[in-house]
């Protein structure tokens, strides 16, 4: 940050003919609006300011590329365009090794990498597919020791027809995701891309078919996670099934047990907008929270806001004498739309919800902005997302920048990862660092914002005290590991 300010100073000393009195006044505003920033109360160590020169040396050297010559700008494009680039910087591998804390919005079947799912179940026996036509069409797969239709072929026997079973596993990986190489004429309206992305959910469950399955499925997760710096994991799931539950549980408690630094899981139930009511589930989701209160921490509506109920149709359901059933944790303003779905801002507010899932159209509503500062409503900003489901192409454009500027309660998520061959947490990270935050945001922001998925996780005050201490353990070796990896004096 010095060396920013000294920057700016010899920058507007420069300008002859005003008096030292405005560059005084100047720098003060300009350190008053710097002090509000996310990160800004975090004193980097020793260690840390090593760490910090050389990241923002780095940072520097891509924003002065972009600025002077040809080269875009990483979250300048879109993401399916610049991942390569990204893959291959230095700020990612660092935001990698990063220990991030932890995921508050993630949902159970967008966890697991494509290519893990591909190699893993359709090499299984007797999976059969066949392609429904369609706008986008949709790949589906079934298991059957039977033939299941004239319109069924087994996987293994495409396989084994193609030229290169490789490039066959790849064509099947990029089937089910919604990536593009040209995403703009592929998915010319947000409800384009939206069909497609829920075809990945019908590919993949095809798939999913039984418990076994399942626990193969989220074992990896729970593994793809933890190796890319996620130690604690808050996950959105519609499943109300106690046999579910248990066998979930019992799956965290196994990898714990092979990795003690893991912090652990929670679920939030989640009903769906499409729904004529939420009542029933609800109900069930208080029936269930009060018989595993460690594990069920809430609940959510999800599924696309624009086409769906609005939350205040929903108002009967989930109030009771004017007071809140349930901790709540809405999807809301997951929209371009303003003054209209993103009401359902309104709500969560009113409603008193714990954390708001997006909240992208937030900085539309002055009201509700001044609640979040006010109540420390944390909002769930996952920007890769909000790119590729269409709401924003420059994600230095994306609302979280403003909410960064103000101090704002946020963390960083990545919602479904898997469905656009994203990293489970580093590559929305590295977008947080390099387009929500600002030219001189640093360590300090990366370092709070990793503090801040444990501050307002639903953790108890022992858990999140438990949590901060293997964070920070985690966080030192991190430190150490980088100067040492990039030789730092």
């Amino acid at each position: 940050m010095q060396g920013f300010q000294i920057w700016l100073l010899a920058l507007v000393m420069t300008v002859t003919g005003l008096p030292d009195s405005y560059y005084k006044a100047r720098q003060a505003f300009i350190d008053e609006e710097l002090a509000m920033r996310v990160g800004a109360k975090q004193i980097l160590n020793i260690k840390e300011q090593k760490v910090n020169t050389f990241l923002m040396n780095l940072k520097n050297q891509t924003i002065q590329q972009s600025i002077w010559t040809t080269t875009p700008y990483p979250p300048a494009i879109s993401f399916f365009k610049s991942k390569p680039w990204i893959d291959n910087s230095t700020i990612y591998k660092i935001i990698k090794m990063m220990p991030k804390g932890g995921v508050l919005h993630i949902h159970n079947t967008a966890m697991t990498s494509i290519d893990w799912v591909i190699k893993t179940f359709t090499y299984l026996p007797d999976v059969y597919t066949r392609v429904e036509n369609g706008t986008y069409p949709t790949r589906l797969y079934t298991y059957s020791s039977q033939h299941p239709g004239s319109d069924w072929t087994l996987v293994s026997d495409l396989r084994a027809r193609a030229q290169d079973p490789k490039q066959f596993d790849e064509s099947l990986i990029y089937e089910m995701s919604i990536w593009s190489e040209d995403p703009f004429l592929a998915y010319p309206t947000v409800n384009d891309v939206w069909k497609k992305f829920r075809n990945y959910f019908t590919s993949l469950g095809g798939l999913l078919k039984t418990s076994e399955h399942y626990r193969m499925y989220f074992e990896q997760a729970l593994k793809e996670f933890y190796e890319d710096g996620v130690q604690y994991i808050e996950i959105k799931t519609t499943s109300t099934s106690e046999e579910f539950l248990i066998q979930h549980q019992n799956f965290v408690d196994n990898f714990k047990s092979k990795y003690a630094d893991f912090i652990g899981v929670k679920l939030i139930i989640g009903g769906r907008r499409s729904a004529t009511n939420q009542r029933d589930i609800v109900n069930k989701t208080l029936e269930l929270m009060k018989k595993y209160p460690n594990l069920i921490k809430g609940f959510d509506l999800l599924s696309q806001e624009d086409v769906n109920h609005w939350t205040v149709e929903f108002a009967d359901d989930l109030l009771k004498d004017n007071q809140s059933r349930l901790p709540y944790f809405f999807h809301a303003g997951e929209t371009d739309w303003t003054q209209w779905v993103d009401f359902n801002l309104v709500d969560s507010v009113l409603m008193n919800a714990s954390r708001i899932g997006h909240g992208y159209g937030v900085y539309h509503h002055p009201k509700v902005l001044e609640a979040v500062l006010r109540k420390h409503i944390a909002v769930e900003l996952n920007p890769i997302s909000n790119q590729v489901l269409g709401l924003v192409n420059d994600l230095r454009n994306h609302p979280g920048a403003y909410l960064f500027a103000v101090g704002a309660p946020v963390v960083i998520s990545s919602d479904d990862p898997a469905s656009w061959l994203a990293a489970p947490l580093s590559h929305d990270f590295y977008m947080a660092f390099m387009a929500l935050g600002a030219v001189h945001d640093d360590l300090r922001l990366l370092k709070q914002l990793a503090i801040n998925s444990i501050t307002y996780s639903t953790m108890t005050d022992e858990e999140r005290a438990e949590a901060m201490t293997k964070w920070q353990r985690k966080w030192e070796e991190f430190i150490d590991a980088v100067i040492r990896q990039f030789q730092l004096k």
